[in-house]
């Protein structure tokens, strides 16, 4: 059997690091459920920065 492989953007991800009932977490629990989950370089950095945007603070409870 063939692995299977899963892209996801960021914006997706973002909504299913943050939102635990989102369609997009669900959609992501099941792709690592089936498979592997891959992203290149700049989603990874695109990620990184978009998380840390002000506008998501109130999704942390503590200060960073």
């Amino acid at each position: 059997m063939r692995e299977k492989y899963f892209v996801f953007d960021t914006n997706t991800l973002i909504s299913a690091f943050l939102l635990s009932n989102s369609t997009s977490r669900e959609a992501l629990n099941h792709a690592t459920a089936l498979g592997h989950l891959i992203a290149s370089e700049a989603t990874y950095t695109e990620f990184s920065e978009v998380l840390f945007r002000k506008k998501f603070d109130r999704y942390f409870p503590f200060a960073i």
